[in-house]
């Protein structure tokens, strides 16, 4: 019986058969003939050179004019391109000191009005004494609060319109130099 699958001639050595070469390009490369000679594995080998026809895909570079490099001119332009975001962390770190110095404050005004009713607390009185100061102090603390939320507001308020004129100066730009290089 014949087992189905296999064949009955030699194994062979590899998927391919024996390595003879290690040149890539002469397994992998077909050879192109050239005027009814086929091209050699000598001129397949790296490190010979091969020779383009002339004029054939070679790119053209232009003048001698449009290589000239000008340092100051790419200092500058590196300089325009990255004024927007310069300008704009200079701003998010002027916001962050103005949000800083907010909080502050708003710690500050809650330290006062816990100091303040330990004060109430302890001083000497009736106990509708007590609750009345402690009314007052709750209502000034509230309108305290209601300041600084009103203060908050407009704070962020201008923080945003900073960014948004940033960002539409930077979107300016940017249209203006795509326009100048189309």
């Amino acid at each position: 019986m014949a087992s189905a699958g296999k064949s009955s001639g030699a194994t062979p050595i590899g998927r391919r058969g024996p390595k003879t070469e290690n040149n890539v390009a002469v397994r992998t490369i077909p050879a192109q003939p050239e005027s009814g000679t086929a091209a050699t594995p000598a001129q397949l080998e790296s490190g010979t050179a091969a020779m383009a026809p002339a004029g054939a895909d070679t790119p053209d570079l232009g003048s001698t004019r449009d290589l000239n490099f000008e340092p100051s001119a790419v200092f500058e332009s590196g300089r325009s391109a990255l004024a927007p975001a310069l300008r704009a962390q200079q701003e998010a770190f002027e916001a962050l000191g103005r949000f800083g110095r907010y909080q502050y404050a708003v710690a500050g005004d809650y330290f006062e009005w816990s100091v303040a009713q330990a004060r109430a607390i302890f001083a000497p009185g009736t106990p509708a004494e007590h609750v009345a100061s402690q009314t007052t102090l709750a209502t000034q603390f509230g309108e305290k609060l209601q300041g600084r939320v009103r203060e908050f507001m407009s704070l962020a308020s201008e923080t945003r319109a900073t960014f948004n004129e940033l960002v539409g100066d930077a979107t300016a730009r940017y249209a203006e130099t795509i326009k100048r290089f189309a």
